[in-house]
């Protein structure tokens, strides 16, 4: 490469948060089930954003339009490729799709980056990195990100599996481990076959692994990811520990929207207004796109917006990252899920599409 081309290449536009058109250039298969997706801008962009985020895609399958967030497993100390690192899920719609029909040379719709969960905004010396299964996918991106650019950073990574063919990015994490003195990692099985021959250790989570595993436990900043049950199980871990929860940070792994499912069977948190009885149809006022809609008691906001053809951001669709949230102008609302708003955005009037429902007519900044 030449000294005009690496300072073109240097010189391409950072990634906006819209929609994005990419072009598949590599497919890996991590293991029987996970492949990994390595993406490149159609219109060239570099890929910054802060490890741990995630982008949403919207794929058309049979004539039907489907959207899901998928945690970002590459590096922006990488800036050209973007990778996400995909389980195909049994009994899903998209992540089989997925796996079955993009390949290189396929186009993908992307949006992002988007999360409030990453490694940027927190300040660490020493950190451990917590994961089970396929929620192993941000810790990636985090320990990529340091060991490009801070190789004196102290990492512990403990990644859960149930077996040796389930350890994702498993050469990768063991190069890691032996090109840097101050990357430690442990990986555990909980089910080992018995023809896998694990020499490693066994079983699932528990106070007495955790302790021994980190014998300096209480210095470090933890970053965990992985389903509801395990994240439930380490935090009662490291309460029984002793652990200084405001140290302590997570982000559930919920592929093919199974929080959201639960989430339309009841509500999860207080609600932003009082609750009404579910009436309705009512009037949705959009004041900039100049959209007047009927939308019934038990609709969900965003999926109705999407449909109007309204282009919206979007990331969990479960209420927890806040990507989707929009300012509300006047009219009540019930939000099922409201852990994505910080304070000051519910003060100022501001409400998350994808677990809203409308409780009278409302006008929306949209």
């Amino acid at each position: 490469m030449s000294i005009n081309e690496l300072t073109q290449l240097q010189n391409i536009p950072s990634w906006a948060s819209k929609k994005t058109l990419s072009t598949c250039v590599n497919v890996i298969q991590e293991t029987h089930d996970v492949k990994t997706f390595q993406l490149q801008a159609v219109d060239r962009q570099q890929f910054h954003f802060k490890p741990g985020q995630f982008i949403g895609i919207q794929v058309e399958i049979d004539g039907v339009r489907h959207s899901r967030s998928y945690t970002i497993a590459s590096t922006p100390s990488r800036p050209h490729i973007l990778e996400i690192t995909i389980k195909k899920e049994q009994g899903g719609v998209v992540s089989p799709w997925l796996h079955q029909n993009i390949t290189v040379g396929s186009k993908l719709e992307i949006r992002g980056p988007a999360g409030r969960f990453n490694c940027f905004d927190t300040a660490s010396d020493k950190v451990l990195l917590i994961s089970a299964g396929s929620g192993i996918t941000p810790m990636m991106s985090m320990a990529r990100f340091w060991t490009d650019t801070q190789p004196n950073k102290d990492i512990q990574f403990i990644n859960w599996v149930r077996a040796v063919q389930d350890i994702i990015f498993r050469r990768e994490l063991a190069l890691l481990d032996h090109k840097n003195e101050n990357f430690n990692l442990e990986v555990v099985c909980t089910q080992p076959g018995l023809s896998e021959n694990w020499l490693g250790r066994r079983g699932r989570i528990n106070h007495t692994v955790l302790d021994d595993l980190v014998s300096d436990l209480n210095d470090r900043v933890i970053f965990c990811c992985g389903p509801d049950g395990f994240m439930q199980q380490v935090k009662q871990c490291l309460e029984q520990l002793g652990f200084n929860m405001a140290n302590y940070h997570d982000e559930t792994f919920d592929p093919g929207g199974k929080k959201k499912a639960k989430l339309a069977e009841k509500p999860q948190s207080t609600p932003v207004d009082e609750e009404q009885p579910s009436v309705g149809p009512y009037q949705l006022t959009l004041t900039k796109s100049n959209k007047v809609l009927t939308v019934e008691a038990d609709e969900c906001l965003l999926e109705r917006l999407e449909a109007e053809g309204i282009e919206m951001n979007f990331g969990c669709r479960a209420g927890n990252c806040g990507a989707c949230q929009v300012k509300k102008i006047s009219g009540k609302v019930v939000i099922q899920n409201a852990a994505g708003l910080k304070d000051d955005e519910r003060e100022q009037g501001f409400i998350l599409t994808c677990t809203t429902r409308l409780r009278s007519d409302v006008e929306l900044a949209v």
